[in-house]
C-alpha cells in the first residue's frame, strides 16, 4: 500500500457539491496563480467558455520519498507528486464531481459498485451516513477469507499506474460516461490539461524565483528554503515574471516547463486524477469481477492494488494470477502488473477448525497483506511497513520539534531542554494517519486513534494491533531525547567541547 499522499490540495470532502464551495475550502498554498474569491471561482467553473479557454498553468512537481520496511532497511521508494494551480484545481474538482456522478451510476448498472473501493464514498451501513475507510475494506477482505475457509488470496500490483493510462482509451471512456461521440469543448480542455500536461520542478522554480538557495545553517553552508514556508507568497510570481523566469521568455533563463508528449500518463496529485484512474479500469473491473464470481470468489481493486479471493488452493490462485496478467494487456500498451509484487496465499482449515495459511508465491510469508494490515487466518496485525513508516514519520517530526525547542530556550542546558519538552502535547498532536483514505470523515485521525479504531473494527481478530504499539509513548520519549541531544550538540559553537550523558534510549 502506498503511503498517504499529503499533497497540498484535497477537495474530496466537497467534491459531490463542488459548485457550493465554502470559504474554508479555499486554498492558499504557493503556486503561480493568484488567490481567487469565492464568487469568481464559481463564475469560472460554471462557465463552459471560460473553462474551454482557460490557460492552465504547469503543475508543480516534487518527489515524495519514503523508506518502506525491508529486512536490510536500505531500499527507498519515490513517487512524483504534481499539484495544480488553485484556479486549475477548482476546475478539475468541479469536473471530477460531474464525472463521479456518471461513474457511480455506471458502477450500479454494471453491478460492480463494491469492486473498485478507492477514492469513493462507500457507506459503512447502506442508507446511513459514514463512509468506509482502509480498515473496513481490509476487514471485508479478511472476512471473505474466513467465510470461504479453504481458499486462496491473489494480490497484484499495477506498475506505475497513473503514468501508464492510455490517453485514447481514457478519452473513449470519458465520452461514454457522458454519452458523447466527442468530448464537449470544455471537457476536452480539461482532458487535454490532464493528458498533455506540463510540469515545473518545485525546487527549481523556487530557486529561480529566489525562495530557495544556499544559506548558512548550524555553521555550515547548505541548500534550503531562504524563508519559512509559512512566509512564502501565495502567488509565487506575477504573470510577467512567470513568462520571463519560468517559461523561458528571458533567453538567459531557459524554460523550466516540461510537457508530457507521450500518448499515455496522467499526473498523480490533481483533484481529478484518482477518478480518471478509476473510470479507466471500469471494463477491467467488470471482466475480473465476473470471472472471479463465476468461481465463487470476490474481487476488489483499491487503486493499483488488485485482490482476488476464491475457493481452492495453489492451482486456482495461479490460474487467477495468469488470467489477470493476460487480460490487463488489452487495456493499454504500458499498463502492466508487477511480477515481483504478486502475492498468492493459500488458506486452509485444520482438524481443529483453525484457519492457517501457506505462502504460494512471493511476499505471502506473513499471510495476506492488504491496505496496511496482514492476516494470518486468525488474527489481524498492522503490517511491519505500516509501523516502521509511522515511527519514521515520528523521527522526522521530532527532529524538527527538537530544533524549534532548542531555539526557543537558547542557552539552556540539555537537561533543562529534555525535562521541559512537552511530550504529552507532542504525542497528542502528532501527525495524520499515513496511508489513510482521505475520502472519509476520519481524515484527521492520528495514527494512535487509527490503530485503536482498527482494533475495535476488527474485534477479536484485531486484538494484537494495540499490543504492537504498547511501547508507543516510551519509544516517542526515546526519540525525543535522542534528537534533542543530537540537535543540542550540533548547535554548539565549534570551539566548545560539549560533554553530555546520553539518555536511556532503550524502548
Amino acid at each position: 500500500m502506498r503511503p498517504y499522499c499529503s499533497h497540498p490540495l484535497s477537495f474530496r470532502g466537497w467534491l459531490a457539491v463542488a459548485w457550493q464551495i465554502k470559504q474554508e475550502d479555499l486554498k492558499h498554498y504557493p503556486h503561480f496563480d493568484k488567490h481567487l474569491p469565492l464568487d469568481e471561482i464559481e463564475k469560472i467553473i460554471m462557465d463552459r467558455e471560460r473553462v474551454r479557454t482557460n490557460a492552465f498553468f504547469p503543475f508543480l512537481r516534487y518527489i515524495e520519498k519514503w523508506r518502506p520496511y525491508r529486512p536490510n532497511g536500505k531500499s527507498k521508494k519515490e513517487r512524483p507528486i504534481r499539484y495544480a494551480a488553485r484556479r486549475d484545481a477548482y476546475i478539475f474538482a468541479y469536473y471530477r464531481s460531474l464525472l463521479s456522478e456518471k461513474y457511480e451510476k455506471e458502477l450500479s448498472a454494471l453491478g460492480i459498485q463494491n469492486c473498485p473501493i478507492a477514492y469513493r464514498k462507500i457507506p459503512v451501513t447502506p442508507g446511513l451516513t459514514g463512509g468506509k475507510c482502509n480498515i473496513h475494506f481490509a476487514k471485508d477482505a479478511f472476512d471473505a477469507v474466513v467465510q470461504m475457509g479453504n481458499c486462496c488470496a491473489v494480490a497484484l500490483d499495477v506498475s506505475s499506474f497513473f503514468e501508464s493510462l492510455d490517453h485514447e482509451r481514457l478519452r473513449a471512456i470519458w465520452c461514454r460516461m457522458f454519452e458523447m461521440d466527442e468530448l464537449r469543448p470544455d471537457h476536452a480542455a480539461v482532458f487535454k490539461a490532464m493528458t498533455k500536461y506540463s510540469v515545473v520542478d518545485r525546487e527549481k522554480a523556487y530557486e529561480r524565483l529566489g525562495f530557495f538557495g544556499t544559506k548558512m545553517k548550524n555553521g555550515k553552508m547548505s541548500k534550503g528554503f531562504l524563508k519559512p514556508f509559512k512566509e512564502m507568497p501565495t502567488q509565487l510570481c506575477s504573470t510577467k515574471d512567470f513568462r520571463k523566469k519560468i517559461a523561458g521568455g528571458d533567453p538567459s533563463m531557459p524554460s523550466l516547463i516540461e510537457t508530457n508528449d507521450l500518448p499515455y500518463g496522467i499526473p498523480q496529485g490533481s483533484p481529478i486524477s484518482d477518478l480518471l484512474a478509476n473510470i479507466y479500469m471500469i471494463d477491467f473491473d467488470v471482466l475480473l469481477s465476473k470471472w472471479v464470481q463465476a468461481r465463487g470468489g470476490v474481487y476488489f481493486r483499491y487503486s493499483d492494488d488488485i485482490l482476488m479471493i476464491l475457493p481452492g488452493g495453489a492451482k486456482e490462485g495461479l490460474e487467477a494470477r495468469d488470467f489477470a496478467c493476460e487480460q490487463i494487456k488489452n487495456f493499454g500498451d504500458e499498463i502492466k502488473i508487477k511480477p515481483e509484487k504478486t502475492s498468492i496465499v493459500r488458506f486452509f482449515e485444520t482438524a481443529e477448525d483453525k484457519l492457517q495459511f501457506e505462502p504460494i508465491e512471493n511476499s505471502g510469508k506473513n499471510g495476506l497483506e492488504y491496505l496496511g494490515f496482514r492476516f494470518d487466518g486468525r488474527y489481524v496485525y498492522l503490517r511491519d511497513s505500516t509501523v516502521s513508516g509511522f515511527y519514521r514519520k515520528i523521527t522526522y517530526s521530532v527532529r524538527q520539534a527538537a530544533y524549534a525547542h532548542i531555539s526557543r530556550y537558547h542557552g539552556k542546558s540539555l537537561s533543562f531542554l529534555i525535562n521541559s519538552f512537552d511530550l504529552d502535547r507532542f504525542v497528542q498532536d502528532f501527525g495524520r494517519v499515513e496511508g489513510f483514505d482521505s475520502n472519509t470523515e476520519y481524515q484527521d485521525w492520528t495514527f494512535w486513534t487509527y490503530a485503536k479504531r482498527a482494533g475495535e473494527i476488527f474485534g477479536l481478530m484485531g486484538s494484537p494491533i494495540l499490543r504492537q504499539l504498547r511501547n508507543h509513548r516510551k519509544l516517542v520519549k526515546s526519540r525525543v531525547d535522542e534528537e534533542l541531544t543530537r540537535a543540542f550538540i550540533s548547535m554548539q559553537p565549534r570551539t566548545m567541547s560539549v560533554e553530555v550523558s546520553p539518555p536511556n534510549w532503550q524502548a
